[in-house]
């Protein structure tokens, strides 16, 4: 458990697959994931499995709150963690509506960053974001995440083919201001 003062961050388990599955159903969600849904129960469980199975990925529940009493809220990892690199990619999603616009992703966010920087001893994050994604592309620009790139029209949402951005940090230049 990695605690802040509204967020936690705790172990990927079982006990909540159910929400998650309900999470990644809502097309709001899977349109940020980039996820095909909906997702039957089978499927779910596969993605479970092969995730807690990877070497290369770390896995997180966004819980609001403290402690283990904490409100499951949301996901986020890190995947693709290259050891040798020392590189991984970063994403997040916050599954309730409730849960959204009270600061919990900004802090989660912060917690995981420190975690991959000073724990994991990784060198750089990056992520990738659909350009019309705006509350997002606020939150990682917050986080202090650099613009590096665009992929023209490399996403097809809503209709309409949008650009990805790509979005990176170093580790010397992540402000690691979190309140515990």
């Amino acid at each position: 458990m990695i605690q802040g003062k509204v967020a936690t961050l705790l172990p990927f388990d079982t006990s909540i697959l159910s929400l998650v599955r309900a999470w990644i159903n809502d097309e709001a969600i899977r349109h940020g994931t980039g996820t095909e849904g909906p997702v039957s129960d089978f499927e779910h469980q596969r993605w479970y499995e092969a995730a807690i199975a990877d070497r290369s990925q770390r896995l997180f529940i966004i819980g609001m709150g403290k402690g283990s009493q904490a409100t499951p809220v949301g996901l986020l990892g890190l995947r693709g963690v290259n050891w040798r690199s020392r590189n991984a990619e970063f994403w997040i999603y916050i599954g309730e509506g409730s849960a959204r616009g009270k600061g919990v992703a900004d802090e989660a966010s912060r917690l995981l960053l420190r975690f991959a920087f000073e724990r994991l001893g990784l060198h750089r994050i990056f992520l990738q974001v659909d350009a019309i994604n705006e509350r997002a592309i606020r939150l990682y620009k917050r986080l202090g995440f650099r613009q590096e790139g665009v992929m023209k029209q490399a996403s097809f949402v809503d209709g309409i083919f949008a650009d990805r951005i790509i979005y990176a940090m170093l580790a010397d230049e992540f402000n690691g201001d979190v309140v515990e």
